[in-house]
């Protein structure tokens, strides 16, 4: 239906109140990263289509946009980092969001840091190495497994 269903509320580090209305909506294990970015973006679903009906695809159609945002970033020299620990319930209130906009994460934008200034574990975790899992794991040829 084309009604671009993803929504973005940003604030730059010199934004200080803004920006740390979205600092205070995550969790702390998020904080040594976030902190210091020099912009945040709080994404954001509509779940509903203008006619009132749900959107099924709301979440989708967002990641899409996220992806493409994170690839235009890297295009342009920046990072993303993306955070799903975070205080939905407050986001909703801080920022006075309608019921049928659902935030989603919580982006980091910036050029990238430096991890010695990480304390642990968070440097740890920076410098190790990142796994992901195997394709036999997440694709299945006809059905899922038992």
């Amino acid at each position: 239906m084309n009604e671009q269903p993803w929504r973005y509320l940003y604030a730059h580090h010199a934004d200080q109140e803004n920006f740390q209305k979205l600092v205070d909506c995550l969790l702390p294990g998020n904080l040594p990263w976030a902190k210091n970015a020099p912009v945040l973006i709080l994404a954001l679903a509509n779940t509903q289509f203008g006619n009132g009906t749900p959107n099924g695809a709301a979440l989708h159609d967002l990641g899409m946009a996220n992806a493409t945002l994170s690839l235009e970033a890297t295009a342009q020299g920046l990072y993303t980092h993306f955070m799903g620990g975070f205080d939905r319930a407050k986001a909703q209130e801080v920022f006075h969001l309608p019921d049928t906009l659902q935030p989603v994460v919580i982006i980091a934008l910036g050029y990238l840091g430096d991890a010695e200034l990480l304390e642990e574990p968070f440097l740890s975790r920076e410098k190790a190495t990142r796994q992901r899992k195997p394709v036999s794991e997440i694709a299945f040829k006809g059905s899922l497994p038992a």
